[in-house]
């Protein structure tokens, strides 16, 4: 579906009504230590805060495009028997201003995905150029929870999403936690970003029902960047600290206007 640009942008995106004050304090408070880490040189132009637009009508005009980036949900890529993709059906509206990544999310089943097929990170890579291709587009955002056995091929997918970006476009991407912490398998990757989820971590982590909880991140490249939701407890966050913001219903007015006084940049 492509993208009508007149006084607005047009896309779509996430949900929910109430935004919780002792969630979203944690950046207005800048908690989480001094131990800053530098910013990715290629993400210098983008705000700290993005406020992440999945599949729901939404409108984000209100949001400060000096304050806010917009990540919405472009196409969602299915690798099956067969290799198809669902373009987004909602529409988001957002100032002229606003910069707009894109965001694909990739779907491979455990079985019967053929993950293995020499060609499919190419194939899968073209169509996720075509997101990156459309206009006002500043960055792409790859969401793939891999398992284990779909690694070789998500790297090879990110090598072959790098070679096909225009020039200057930055790539992000969404990192489990346990990716940062249990091994180094994401070191190296041709990415400016990774995103560490730090929400639905489930019963396994105990203490992301507390606010300004930690995780033993290892991995450097996780360090920059957090995702967090607007419905459970966030981890503490640095000050310079760049922080993706999910939102589990519709963003309506109160939403963002509660977003908007109580994170603090």
């Amino acid at each position: 579906m492509a993208m009508m640009l007149r006084t607005v942008a047009e896309l779509s995106p996430f949900n929910k009504t109430g935004l919780t004050a002792l969630v979203l304090m944690v950046v207005a408070t800048g908690m989480g230590g001094s131990d800053a880490r530098k910013r990715p040189a290629a993400l210098a132009a983008f705000p700290r805060l993005t406020v992440w637009a999945w599949e729901n009508p939404e409108d984000l005009r209100a949001l400060d495009p000096q304050r806010y980036a917009v990540a919405y949900l472009d196409q969602t890529i299915f690798i099956s028997p067969r290799l198809w993709s669902r373009p987004r059906f909602q529409r988001l509206l957002v100032s002229p201003a606003t910069r707009i990544i894109a965001v694909v999310r990739v779907e491979a089943a455990a079985a019967g995905a053929a993950i293995d097929t020499p060609n499919l990170p190419a194939q899968v890579a073209s169509l996720i150029q075509r997101s990156a291709e459309k206009p006002r587009t500043a960055m792409l955002q790859i969401d793939f929870d891999a398992t284990r056995s779909q690694r070789a091929f998500y790297v090879n997918l990110l090598r072959e999403v790098r070679k096909r970006l225009p020039e200057g476009m930055p790539l992000s991407f969404t990192a489990l936690a346990s990716w940062c912490a249990d091994d180094d398998w994401i070191s190296g990757l041709p990415v400016d970003e990774a995103v560490t989820m730090f929400f639905r971590m489930g019963p396994d982590h105990p203490l992301s029902n507390q606010l300004d909880w930690t995780y033993p991140l290892r991995e450097p490249l996780c360090e920059t960047s957090a995702g967090v939701s607007t419905d459970e407890p966030w981890p503490a966050i640095r000050r310079d600290e760049r922080v993706y913001v999910f939102h589990p219903g519709a963003w309506t007015p109160a939403a963002v206007a509660n977003l908007q006084a109580m994170v603090k940049p």
